[in-house]
């Protein structure tokens, strides 16, 4: 209410806010995050922004998100989360790059590859080795069904395992094996990109390790390092100290390698490379997948509606050497110290600022359908309009500017909050054309023929590989292109063309054809009031009248069809003179050339004395011209001004030739020697 008791009509507009589904989910981690950074939860609303799961999603649900909205799961990412499809996977790669691809243990999928693992161990029992075998669940997680054999016997050939060799020479750490967890985001799969989290968590056994051993095979707490089964230990220490307990980041590593003169930079650069091969695995899949789903999208970061934290387990042996162990696509995010709850939070509150959401995407995009919807329905009314193959280039590149805008903007964003995250791929380093070559050949393995369609275009936004600069350029190229075709089709009309650049005479080789007419002057700059107005004005000792080139410049003003026919007969003019010069240079001797080669720069040099009769602004004259007594073509000079024209009937006297060489009087006749000049109508 106001003060005078009437209704305030204005009222505040309450903001869009930007909403969490988090019915999917039973970790609080994820509604804490979303509160943190100002975000709304709810359990039922379909259109939220951020959907999050903990279950993984078909492509079907991936088809019906609208573009605003983003879910935290990849269909496709099955191909090396779960551990036969990654052994699989790793494998074939590890045919065509076994160089590259040697950080995973061997590995044998059953009942597949029971015959290979048979042989393998009875070579082993020749060599009177012996080897310790540790089988995994093909799609088991938690630890559960885990367990290690010596004997490889016992197997039946109907079990669906995953058997490894056991890497029994780890990296101890005040007496207990353990093993690293490591977050890598993917933030984007069309084009491909890839976050690593600078911290992440060891993960300790609860007892002392030993070799392994007939007797110590079924201590899982010595052997796993799991922390559902070490959970249950009674040596398991919950500690809030990052430093202490059976759970502590990776920051004590860096330390305790640093105590220890061992490089961590080497370790962790080594690990990034791991990750990084890994994914440049399931690139292909995560691809193929998604353009499935949602086809016509956009090869840009900011359109991609799924992403991904992933969980990835490195072992570390004792010469410091990662292992890739398994990946999880739905790593555990309970936080039951305060390690876990401080870099799973920062973990998951810095992949949702990445995401760069704005309420106003809903809108924009709704509004983009409702606009699409009506280009389909409603036809244009002039069917006869087709765009043009510049319209359409056009049209392409400036979708290529403005793509190339918004991954620049996002990339600069993503730089700027990013956090603990720092971008690992498109790498910013000598080593990505090595992993470009990897990553195409993982398209031509996985993806055979289709590899070489998807290949193409996989990298289109990858790190601006076409600058802003080019791209301008290149539209307005297409645009100048578009205007001289234009031009071409139809030339406008009354429009008057430029004059062609003349040469002076003097400048031309004597033997050669002159590129234009040498007869058709430039524009004359003077004015007619630098004109005396006294008919009896003489130069060099001569008079001369204009009144009838006054009379006969009124006579014979040109149109344009006679401007025409002038350029027509120009270049009929230039062909004779070139048969002319041709024969006389052929059938001459070499006294007549160089005679023929006086005359003509005689004809050429500026006139002696001061003054020359006759200078107008522009005049029209016709003459027919004569070359050793053989007639040529009509040289029409349109330069015809209306000052010119309107000139009265009293007779005027120019101060100066129009061109400083040739003028109409009888001493240029007496200077052009072989040259005669007669007037013509």
């Amino acid at each position: 209410m106001s003060v005078d008791g009437s209704k305030s009509i204005s009222k505040k507009k309450k903001r869009a806010a930007i909403t969490v589904n988090v019915n999917g989910t039973r970790y609080d981690v994820v509604r804490r995050c979303a509160e943190a950074l100002g975000y709304k939860t709810t359990t039922e609303n379909d259109d939220s922004f951020i959907i999050w799961s903990d279950h993984t999603i078909n492509a079907e649900r991936c088809a019906e998100l609208k573009p605003y909205q983003r879910i935290n799961h990849f269909p496709g990412m099955g191909e090396i989360a779960r551990k036969d499809c990654l052994a699989r996977n790793l494998q074939k790669m590890q045919r065509s790059q076994p160089d590259e691809y040697d950080f995973f243990p061997k590995t044998w999928n059953l009942p597949a590859d029971y015959t290979s693992l048979m042989n393998h161990y009875l070579d082993l029992r020749k060599r009177r080795k012996c080897k310790t075998f540790i089988c995994k669940p093909s799609n088991g997680a938690m630890g559960n069904g885990i367990h290690l054999l010596q004997n490889v016997e016992k197997l039946s050939m109907h079990d669906n395992l995953v058997v490894q060799e056991y890497l029994e020479r780890p990296l101890i750490v005040d007496g207990m094996k353990f093993d690293l967890r490591i977050y890598v985001l993917v933030l984007s799969c069309d084009p491909l990109k890839i976050f690593l989290y600078d911290d992440g968590l060891m993960r300790f056994s609860t007892d002392e390790y030993a070799p392994p051993t007939e007797k110590n095979l079924d201590n899982m707490f010595m052997h796993l390092t799991n922390y559902s089964i070490n959970k249950s230990s009674e040596n398991y220490e919950n500690c809030d100290d990052e430093n202490r307990g059976s759970k502590r980041s990776i920051k004590y590593l860096k330390m305790w390698m640093a105590s220890h003169n061992y490089s961590f930079t080497m370790l962790w650069n080594s690990i990034t490379d791991i990750v990084i091969k890994t994914l440049i695995v399931a690139e292909p899949y995560l691809l193929h997948t998604y353009r499935m789903a949602r086809p016509g999208t956009t090869s840009c970061a900011s359109s991609s509606v799924c992403f991904e934290i992933l969980g990835m387990d490195i072992f570390i042996d004792r010469k410091l050497r990662p292992w890739l162990l398994e990946v999880n696509r739905s790593p555990s995010f309970g936080c039951d110290s305060k390690v876990d709850a401080d870099i799973k939070f920062d973990v998951i509150r810095t992949a949702f600022s990445l995401l760069n959401l704005k309420p106003s995407e809903k809108w924009r995009a709704l509004a983009a359908q409702k606009q699409l919807s009506r280009a389909r329905l409603l036809k244009p009314r002039n069917n006869l309009e087709r765009k043009t193959q510049f319209s359409i280039r056009k049209t392409f590149l400036r979708s290529q500017l403005l793509e190339l805008r918004r991954v620049s903007e996002q990339t600069k964003y993503e730089d700027k909050n990013s956090g603990k995250f720092h971008r690992i791929f498109p790498a910013r380093t000598s080593k990505q054309a090595d992993y470009i070559k990897l990553l195409n050949g993982a398209f031509k393995t996985f993806l055979a023929g289709r590899g070489s369609m998807l290949e193409q275009k996989s990298h289109q936004g990858m790190l601006q590989h076409l600058r802003e600069s080019e791209l301008l350029d290149m539209l307005q190229q297409c645009e100048h292109e578009e205007q001289t075709a234009m031009s071409n089709v139809n030339p406008p009309e009354r429009a008057p063309k430029p004059a062609p650049k003349i040469q002076p005479l003097a400048k031309l080789r004597p033997w050669s054809s002159p590129p234009v007419s040498p007869f058709l002057f430039s524009r004359y700059t003077s004015s007619p009031a630098s004109l005396p107005n006294n008919s009896n004005a003489s130069y060099s000792g001569s008079e001369h009248n204009l009144h009838t080139y006054g009379e006969r410049a009124r006579r014979l003003r040109m149109n344009d069809d006679m401007e025409v026919n002038m350029r027509k007969s120009n270049a009929l003019l230039l062909k004779q003179i070139d048969s002319l010069f041709k024969k006389d240079r052929e059938s001459a001797s070499p006294d007549s050339q160089d005679t023929a080669k006086k005359d003509l720069n005689q004809t050429t040099k500026k006139p002696q004395g001061g003054r020359v009769p006759f200078r107008s602004k522009k005049i029209v004259f016709n003459s027919i011209i004569k070359y050793k007594n053989k007639s040529m073509l009509s040289c029409s000079i349109n330069n015809l001004g209306e000052n010119s024209l309107n000139m009265s009937s009293r007779p005027m006297r120019a101060k100066k030739c129009c061109h400083n060489r040739f003028c109409s009087c009888p001493e240029l006749c007496s200077r052009l020697g072989n040259y005669h000049l007669k007037s013509s109508r």
